[in-house]
C-alpha cells in the first residue's frame, strides 16, 4: 500500500511540474494562479496545497530539486576527478541530466523563466569551477588572471552555450555538448574554432 501511494505522490508532483512548465512557457511565472495548475495538472487544490504553500513554494522546491540532482552527480564525480583531473565525464552526466529536463530548465533560463535560478544554476558551475582553477595553481601566478575572473568567464560562457542548445532543440548529443564545452573550457573559444594558430 506504501508503495502505490509513493507513486501516486509521485505522479501528481510530476503532474504539477509539467503543469507549471508548460503554464511558464504560455503566459510567464508571474502570470500564474493555483487555478491554473490545478486545472492543468487535473487535481484539486487541496491536492496541490498539501505540497506547496502556494506558487513560489512550488516553483523553488522544483527547482532545489533539480539542483540537487546537478549536486549528486557532482558528488559522485568527486573522488575520479581529484585522482584523473578529466572534465569529459562529469560533463557528459551533467548534459544527459540536462537532456532529460529539457522542457524545465529551457523554460527556467528563459526571459519568462526564474532569474534567481539562472544565478544559482550559474553560482553552481562557479563553485566547481574556481574549486578546481584555484586548487590546479601549484606555481607563483605569471598572469594577472585570477581562479575568480577564470571561473566567473567560464561559467557565464557555460550558461550561455546551454542556452543556446536548448533553445535550438537539443540538435546534438549531450555527449557531443559535453565534448564542445570541455575544448572550449580547455583550448579556449579562439583556438577552439581555429581561430588562432597554437605555438
Amino acid at each position: 500500500m506504501e508503495k502505490k501511494q509513493d507513486l501516486r505522490v509521485t505522479k501528481t508532483l510530476e503532474a504539477i511540474r509539467d503543469a507549471l512548465i508548460q503554464l511558464m512557457e504560455e503566459k510567464g511565472f508571474e502570470a500564474i494562479t493555483i487555478k491554473d495548475i490545478t486545472a492543468k495538472a487535473r487535481i484539486n487544490r487541496s491536492t496541490f496545497y498539501a505540497h506547496y504553500q502556494d506558487k513560489y513554494h512550488c516553483l523553488s522546491s522544483h527547482e532545489s530539486e533539480f539542483m540537487e540532482g546537478i549536486m549528486d552527480i557532482a558528488r559522485r564525480h568527486a573522488a575520479i576527478r581529484k585522482t584523473v583531473g578529466d572534465s569529459l565525464p562529469i560533463a557528459i552526466d551533467i548534459f544527459q541530466y540536462f537532456y532529460r529536463n529539457r522542457d524545465f530548465l529551457k523554460v527556467l533560463l528563459s526571459p519568462k523563466g526564474d532569474p534567481v535560478f539562472q544565478s544559482r544554476l550559474k553560482q553552481a558551475m562557479w563553485d566547481q569551477l574556481y574549486e578546481r582553477t584555484a586548487a590546479s595553481r601549484t606555481r607563483p601566478n605569471r598572469t594577472p588572471i585570477s581562479p575568480e575572473h577564470v571561473a566567473s568567464y567560464i561559467s557565464g560562457a557555460h550558461l550561455s552555450v546551454i542556452q543556446y542548445w536548448l533553445n535550438n532543440g537539443c540538435r546534438e548529443s549531450p555527449e557531443d555538448m559535453a565534448k564542445v564545452l570541455s575544448l572550449l573550457t580547455a583550448k579556449g573559444p579562439l583556438q577552439a574554432a581555429g581561430l588562432m594558430e597554437t605555438d
